[in-house]
């Protein structure tokens, strides 16, 4: 199995660097890679001009990066750059291939890890087609072929939850701390299970995460003494004006010019003050209550969500998860025909969608940034009861842990 499973990894590889020279577009590892590679060459800092021109220099045209979130620029805490050296010793299309074959083991991992989460039961053949399958779900197929950064993250989200509900907390911490620079909503997540687990008598999570920060930071002091106002330096030349917010809140809002801004803070407030009150009862929720708890928190976090909202939906797949394992414990037969259905037609209808939306990942059509979150909005309350209170779903689902 292991010679196996390497066949398709070095397979994986070769067609990415194929995939890669076709599809020129990047979205993020271009801007670490050539900044890890400046640093080691010639001991500049990453958010120098000289890493920025040697990202344009490698995408070709000093255009080609004008479109992304960070226009070439490294815009995160100096320490990741560590994360990167090791491929900035290889050609760039070859690290951008071996990225790629990287962020495609942790999409496939996160939705394994998603159904585990939630204790979805399918057989083995349906968990690898959906874990395969949602390679070529159209954001997450964009990420790849753009070589974005951030599923390596969203997996450590997802990973972390995963060791939070079986009580792993230190190794969450590590996770969430990791991944707190770069997915910043993962705090909310992280407290989270802080609350859940001190309820338990278990600070190891909470200990560990902010510990993690400081290290993270003191790391990036030694390293960049001057790093923190280099990083603020590089922000305000990318973002002057903050043009970075877009949330699924403010493309709602836009929907009424006339009213957008006051609406737009109303659902902002209303929306936070919803997630406070359902995290009531939480230190003393157990499996079922834990698992909707969490989809509910996933759900309104990537409402509030400001940066890229399309491209968080990986965590979405949780919810949509649970809402599938309530349908096949409440019809057995029809629930399982309409769970496939429903993900097929997601699949669908994101594809038709996004083939047509050239800057996808950047920014998005309304109906791709926001039907799957009310997808999975409208189903967890749709099914609370059956979630939380029903005696008949308790008889009906049989499995005793949390991760199935």
């Amino acid at each position: 199995m292991p010679i196996v499973i390497l066949i398709v990894l070095v397979g994986a590889t070769f067609l990415n660097l194929e995939l890669s020279e076709r599809y020129g577009f990047e979205e993020g590892f271009i801007t670490r890679y050539a900044a890890a590679k400046n640093w080691m060459k010639t001991g500049v800092s990453p958010y120098s001009e000289e890493s920025h021109a040697l990202a344009l220099e490698l995408a070709g045209d000093e255009n080609a990066l004008a479109g992304n979130l960070d226009q070439g620029r490294f815009l995160d805490p100096v320490t990741y750059v560590l994360f990167y050296i090791p491929l900035s010793f290889l050609p760039y299309s070859i690290a951008k291939a071996i990225w790629m074959t990287i962020i495609e083991v942790a999409i496939v991992l996160s939705a394994w890890l998603a159904m585990k989460i939630v204790a979805l039961k399918l057989s083995i053949p349906e968990t690898i087609l959906i874990s395969i399958g949602l390679l070529f779900f159209y954001p997450n197929l964009k990420m790849i072929l753009s070589a974005s950064v951030l599923p390596l993250y969203f997996f450590f989200i997802i990973w972390a939850i995963w060791l939070a509900m079986n009580k792993q907390g230190r190794m969450a911490g590590v996770l969430f701390f990791l991944a707190f620079a770069m997915v910043p909503i993962s705090l909310f997540i992280a407290i989270f299970f802080m609350i859940w687990l001190g309820a338990r008598r278990d600070n190891s999570l909470t200990t560990i995460f902010f510990v993690g920060i400081g290290f993270l930071i003191l790391i990036g002091l030694i390293l960049f003494p001057n790093w923190l106002a280099e990083w603020f330096t590089a922000y305000v030349l990318v973002y002057p004006k903050f043009t970075w917010l877009d949330s699924p809140i403010m493309r709602i809002s836009e929907w009424f010019p006339g009213a957008m801004r006051q609406l737009a803070i109303g659902l902002n407030i209303a929306t936070v003050v919803y997630l406070f009150v359902e995290w009531y009862g939480l230190p003393s929720g157990e499996q079922r209550g834990l698992q909707w708890k969490l989809s509910l928190t996933l759900v309104l976090l990537y409402f509030l969500n400001p940066l890229k909202p399309v491209s968080y939906q990986i965590l979405l797949f949780i919810p949509l998860f649970a809402i599938y394992k309530y349908l096949n414990e409440k019809w057995r037969v029809g629930g399982r025909i309409v769970t496939w259905l429903s993900f097929l037609s997601i699949g669908i209808i994101y594809w038709i969608k996004g083939t047509a939306q050239e800057t996808f990942v950047s920014g998005g059509a309304d109906l791709i940034i926001l039907l799957l979150p009310m997808i999975s909005f409208l189903g967890l309350q749709y099914f609370r009861w059956w979630a939380l209170k029903s005696s008949s779903a308790l008889i009906e689902s049989t499995n005793g842990g949390y991760y199935g």
